[in-house]
């Protein structure tokens, strides 16, 4: 229906409900006080859809609702639970009912950083510290110390990891084997005498001690923040651990007239470069790590822009063919709110990652967005890139996202998109309580 661009509410949907008092603040969450009753609003501003749950409030409802303690959320409890259905799932029609005031909201769908045990620099280079240097920063879980291996290969300056152990790796017996081949990944990594590697430990939080089961996915932003943390170098590159830089990368950043250049435009000017990233689909070829072996493949459509079939806005802004075309730095670059390059920067200005985003959907977009409000702008590097290997999405994706059999996780699906929008209105009228590294 008609989109209302003060309210972000369809203006029939609007008018239905007497929304006169409705929030002013574009596509934000919040409770819709008509005279006839509640209605909350949920705006996936990702994808451009609007669903509107309604509960229209008996006079009986309200006066319960306003005075008899039975009738309120029990807020010692998680949603999951006050709302289960006997089938093991959540009972929608007894979640829209509970989500009447602002309180609970936030106790539906608020999460807050957990402290992970984290054991920094559980292991630190030999190699003596470079003059230049850019830190590539970088996360994954035991399962992809294949890549971490791939991608130090393919650098020759400081590569800073944080590994996620799971809760049965870190049992007895299987936490000495999984310590084991985290430290032959590092002997290997050394005995090639370029990549400075360091890796740091972060353990998953036990489920049965978890506060609501959102606390035990993959915690890729706290993970990204300890790994961030632990570069010491003026630059760095936050990339994910699939992604391989292609070849040179690093000498061509620590170039003594570019390096400089990078530091200074990145520190006084507030730029940041994104990084063109790209997925190879034909799994039985090899990476192709020099531009004119990719421009090859991007014409036979063996390699397309990251995230094309999911998320095609995130790259967008990069307009590859205009890339390809270029051999020096340039920009700024146009870019919107989904726009969420890797990003190439000067550590001691970058904002830290918001680490109540765990598992799937809107980690890189609410950074982009903390750099943008902090009037950093996107800029281009000719020549290099990342790329990898197209892999199925995750299972949290698919709870988050998913259209196959089952459908989405609708709960999972709410929190994630009241958090992004919890974080922008923090952004723009409290934007000091958002983590800053420097």
């Amino acid at each position: 229906t008609d989109h209302h661009p003060s309210t972000g509410v369809g203006a029939s949907v609007r008018q239905k409900l007497r929304l006169e008092g409705a929030s002013k603040t574009p596509g934000m969450w919040g409770l819709r006080k008509p005279r006839s009753g509640y209605a909350v609003c949920i705006l996936p501003l990702q994808l451009g859809v609007m669903c509107c749950l309604t509960t229209l409030l008996s006079a009986e409802d309200q006066v319960c609702r306003s005075g008899d303690a039975e009738c309120k959320p029990d807020f010692s409890r998680p949603i999951e639970q006050v709302c289960a259905d006997p089938g093991g799932g959540v009972d929608f029609g007894c979640v829209t009912e509970k989500l009447e005031s602002e309180e609970a909201l936030e106790w539906a769908f608020g999460a807050e950083p957990v402290k992970y045990r984290t054991e920094k620099r559980f292991l630190s280079s030999r190699l003596d510290p470079l003059p230049r240097d850019v830190t590539l920063c970088t996360q994954g879980s035991v399962d992809r110390l294949a890549r971490v291996k791939e991608q130090a290969e393919s650098w020759g300056g400081s590569l800073s990891v944080a590994i996620y152990i799971k809760p049965d790796e870190a049992k007895p017996g299987k936490h000495e084997q999984v310590l084991a081949q985290i430290r032959e990944v590092h002997e290997y990594i050394e005995s090639l005498g370029r990549c400075r590697l360091v890796i740091s430990l972060v353990y998953a939080i036990d489920p049965g001690e978890a506060r609501i089961e959102f606390d035990t996915l993959y915690p890729i932003n706290a993970l990204r923040n300890v790994a961030v943390r632990e570069a010491k170098t003026e630059l760095l590159m936050v990339i994910d651990v699939d992604f391989i830089p292609s070849t040179n990368f690093w000498e061509f950043c620590t170039d003594p007239a570019l390096y400089h250049t990078l530091v200074s435009r990145g520190v006084e000017g507030k730029q940041v470069w994104a990084l063109v990233s790209l997925e190879l689909h034909a799994s039985y070829l090899e990476l192709p790590l020099r531009k004119h072996a990719m421009a090859a493949c991007l014409r036979n459509q063996t390699v397309v822009v990251a995230e094309t079939y999911l998320n095609p806005a995130a790259h967008i802004p990069v307009h590859i063919d205009d890339w390809l075309q270029r051999d020096q730095v340039y920009g700024p670059l146009e870019t919107g709110e989904a726009f969420e390059p890797f990003v190439l920067g000067a550590r001691a200005v970058l904002p830290l990652y918001d680490e109540r985003f765990r598992g799937y959907g809107w980690d890189k977009t609410t950074h982009a967005n903390h750099l943008r409000a902090l009037g950093f702008e996107y800029h281009m590097l000719p020549e290099h890139f990342v790329i990898a290997r197209y892999h199925q999405p995750t299972p949290t994706a698919v709870r988050v996202f998913g259209q196959s059999e089952g459908g989405a996780d609708q709960l999972l699906r709410m929190r994630m998109e009241w958090l992004y929008n919890r974080f922008l209105a923090q952004l723009y009228d409290h934007p000091a309580s958002l983590p800053m590294l420097s």
